[in-house]
């Protein structure tokens, strides 16, 4: 029995990044969600979270994509931007990582170091800053050319909170040191996908299940660099779909795909093996 009455949750828009590394061998940003968070408690996954009115006006540099799968209910450069803003901004809240590109060439981060960038997120985190406002004093923009959108995926009907989420792709820029914020998050640690795929399997960490497809898909990779490669040829999204039986979700290719159903998970992928 729920308290709420599934058909009237609306659909949030919101952002998630999945950052890699190299350990040298490819490692992927995983943080635990503290338990008591109405969505996805207790659960592993990567920064993210909902979009944010301002993030459709903070401003930009480098490309923003506007082809997805599936409806688009407002199709404009400012909509789709808000994406990017919204990923980028949540690395920063919830990992630390700051995304960015100086202002011009001629520019520099204005005295950003460590400390104060640390401050500056507490602040933001807080309520008491603007990511737009840090940006901007420390004559920053938001660099979308760093970050990749690899999926789309809708929250199923049924859960207390669901959202409209695209998932980008990013490498964790050499200079910056992740830590999670302790708050809505409780823990952190960069972890290859094959063993993240093995603790899951043991009953270590508990995934949802888009999250998990993408670490699947992220497996047969040895480096970040090789994943931003075939990221450069992949320009279609397939469709996932779910095994009725044992729920996994499947890619084109995969047995049983064909007689899977595309009516219990909503979501398109663009990063896959080649």
């Amino acid at each position: 029995m729920t308290d709420f009455d599934p058909n009237t949750v609306p659909i949030r828009a919101a952002a998630t990044v999945m950052l890699i590394s190299d350990a040298p061998e490819l490692k992927v940003l995983m943080m635990r969600r503290h338990a008591n968070t109405v969505f996805a408690g207790g659960m592993w996954v990567f920064p993210g979270g909902a979009v944010d009115p301002e993030d459709a006006q903070t401003p930009t540099a480098g490309v923003i994509e506007t082809a997805y799968p599936g409806p688009i209910i407002d199709n404009t450069l400012n909509a789709h931007r808000a994406y990017y803003v919204a990923a980028i901004r949540e690395c920063f809240e919830e990992a630390g990582i700051l995304i960015t590109r100086p202002v011009s060439k001629t520019t520099s981060p204005n005295d950003l170091t460590p400390d104060r960038q640390q401050a500056a997120r507490d602040q933001v985190n807080a309520g008491e800053l603007s990511f737009q406002d840090f940006l901007g004093s420390a004559e920053l923009l938001a660099d979308t050319d760093q970050i990749k959108p690899v999926a789309r995926w809708i929250t199923p009907l049924g859960s207390p909170k669901r959202f409209d989420a695209r998932f980008f792709l990013a490498t964790c820029p050499p200079d910056q040191i992740s830590s999670h914020d302790a708050g809505e998050l409780v823990d952190s640690a960069w972890m290859q996908p094959k063993d993240i795929l093995d603790r899951f399997e043991a009953g270590e960490l508990s995934i949802m299940t888009p999250t998990l497809r993408m670490i699947q898909n992220l497996t047969p990779f040895q480096n970040s660099a090789a994943v931003v490669s075939a990221l450069g040829s992949l320009t279609e999204y397939d469709q996932v779909k779910v095994d009725p039986e044992s729920r996994a979700l499947l890619m084109p290719g995969e047995l049983g795909y064909d007689a899977a159903a595309d009516n219990i998970e909503t979501g398109w992928v663009r990063l896959k093996p080649q």
